[in-house]
């Protein structure tokens, strides 16, 4: 406690601090709020030599208490509150992730009810999609022997396995060829206008894609290879903002309340197309497509409105909060070149890039086939397989929020370090997976379907722990390059990537269990291989050739918690 009278100057408080034992060193301050006579407290903000700073609350303890007496607490502006824009930012950065995913995967979902699977009845022995063997003659569409029009799968559109495959990949292709500039335009010019134009982009060609797609299936691999060129500018966009918004002991929490919009789109995807598909409405399955672009437009307004790219930019923000922002993160210089030799030279690049690999390349698949496993290796109807793919999704959604939380707690605590606990949370992530992976490959078919099921929950699970692994390294070992580091890496990982789902449709030609245990043996070994070599070399200390030049090469740490200040100390004027 300090005693401290009312009406006192900066000089005074910087004295008072100084001698009081809280600091060891002399403090510069700044008076933030008058008290005056009828308030009970006042905030100051408490500058450090070494770029931190404090905000602190001096109040009185009760009513009647002399106003030379005053309680001091060190407090950082609290992230889950109403007036928080932190909170807004990343809700809306969320929305957008949201949007783009939905626009992105909605062909992975409506493609069971686009396509009519009967219509390839005649090229295969039995009258199932399926070809006639031991694994699938033992697996009727459904135990009263429906057949796949029965349970729904009757669309319109004669799409084979390859055709549907290409169709997957070409949002790849098309992203290979903005994924590499979006970062540096992002960090350059600032990502707020470059989000906005490319969402919008986006729900363009998911508006015109049902016309496309009944006018020729080339049209629209088209509309989705522009599509897939809309969505590269996001990804490094959005690192770009989480990098000028969050502060390195909030990054965790943060990254995974944006990136939990990819699974509340693919809840929602796999609850409402299923009722979509069904309905007359526009056709059944085109309100989708109309659905969701209407929903970005939605978006694109309140993104204009509210978001800026930097806290000092913001007009809704209040002091204390641009001050925490502002001296825990570092701004880069417009004319700072992204150090392509010096990166590739680094170890933790290298980590980082082999899970993005590991990761795009099982999302990629698992986004555009999961439905198609549903059906053709379990044999769930429509109405089970919407209900059965959403699942997964919502276990995701839980558990990536839970385990970035607590990563955060454990490193404000100083029980991990940052690199530990990006190490362990990735390493959760990819052995957990790759044992899930193993076991769909092994156990996964329409007579052990809960199993199936559970495995593909826990695939997810275990896949959330990504967010306090790899992305939080990703968002800290090159502060000045962020949306730099994001578009090399995700341009090397979705080229590398590209051709996995056209690749997948060639394998499962026949749609048997077979087929689809080698993809996931393949997908299990790739997230072994990966996660070894980032146990090894993963880091999220910030590195050397990151380093800005003219400064120290090492960082300011995060303002203190509360409990790791002394406000017991008593000084007595």
């Amino acid at each position: 406690m300090v005693k401290m009278r009312a009406g006192i100057s900066e000089k005074e408080v910087d004295r008072v601090l100084t001698e009081s034992g809280v600091f060891t060193t002399r403090v510069r301050v700044q008076i933030k709020s008058c008290l005056l006579d009828f308030s009970m407290k006042f905030s100051i903000v408490i500058f450090l030599p070494t770029a931190q700073f404090y905000i602190v609350t001096f109040q009185r303890p009760a009513l009647f208490t002399p106003k030379s007496l005053y309680i001091v607490t060190f407090q950082r502006p609290a992230l889950f509150t109403p007036k928080s824009v932190r909170l807004r930012i990343v809700l809306l950065m969320m929305f957008a992730t949201f949007c783009a995913s939905s626009l992105r995967t909605n062909l992975g979902v409506t493609i069971v009810c686009m396509v009519n699977a009967t219509a390839f009845e005649s090229k295969v022995p039995d009258s199932s999609l399926l070809v006639a063997s031991p694994e699938t003659d033992s697996c009727p569409i459904s135990k009263a022997n429906k057949t796949l029009e029965d349970s729904g799968y009757d669309g319109d559109l004669l799409w084979d396995s390859h055709t549907q495959g290409l169709m997957f990949s070409a949002i790849s292709f098309g992203s290979i060829f903005t994924i590499l500039p979006a970062g540096l335009l992002a960090d350059r010019f600032g990502p707020k206008y470059i989000i906005l134009l490319s969402l919008l982009g986006m729900g363009l060609m998911t508006y015109i894609s049902p016309l496309l797609a009944n006018i020729d299936a080339w049209a629209f691999t088209v509309s989705r290879f522009l599509l897939g060129m809309f969505n590269g500018f996001i990804g490094p966009a959005m690192t770009s903002v989480a990098s000028r918004w969050f502060v390195a002991d909030e990054r965790s929490t943060m990254n995974a309340l944006y990136t939990s919009g990819i699974q509340i789109a693919g809840i929602l995807m796999g609850l409402t197309t299923p009722l979509l598909c069904s309905s007359k409405l526009l056709g059944g399955w085109p309100t989708v497509y109309y659905f969701y672009a209407s929903v970005t437009v939605a978006w694109g307004v309140m993104w204009f409105s509210l978001a800026s790219n930097r806290a000092e930019n913001n007009k809704a923000i209040g002091d204390e909060e641009k001050f925490y922002i502002m001296q825990n993160v570092v701004r880069k210089d417009r004319n700072v070149a992204f150090p392509w030799r010096r990166a590739f030279a680094s170890s933790p690049v290298w980590a980082i890039l082999l899970i993005r690999i590991t990761f795009i390349t099982q999302q990629k698949i698992m986004m555009s086939y999961t439905a198609s496993f549903v059906r053709d290796v379990l044999r769930a109807e429509l109405h089970m397989n919407g209900i059965y793919t959403s699942l997964p999704f919502i276990a995701q959604i839980v558990t990536k929020n839970l385990a970035s939380g607590i990563a955060d707690y454990l490193k404000r605590q100083k029980i991990l370090s940052q690199t530990a606990s990006t190490r362990i949370f990735q390493a959760i992530a990819s052995v957990g997976t790759a044992v899930c992976f193993l076991g769909l490959a092994v156990f996964a078919d329409c007579n052990h379907v809960a199993l199936g099921v559970t495995l593909l929950i826990f695939k997810n699970v275990f896949s959330s722990f990504i967010s306090p692994g790899m992305h939080t390294s990703s968002l800290s070992i090159a502060p000045l390059h962020t949306g730099g580091l994001h578009s090399v890496t995700m341009f090397l990982a979705v080229l590398v990537s590209s051709g996995a789902p056209m690749l997948v449709g060639m394998i499962i030609e026949h749609n048997s269990k077979t087929e689809w245990s080698m993809i996931f043996l393949f997908l299990a070994a790739l997230n072994i291989l990966s996660g070894i070599f980032f146990a090894i070399f993963g880091s999220a200390e910030v590195q050397e050739w990151a380093m800005p030049k003219k400064i120290h090469k090492t960082f300011p740490a995060p303002p203190l918690p509360v409990s790791e200040v002394d406000t017991k100390t008593t000084v007595t004027q």
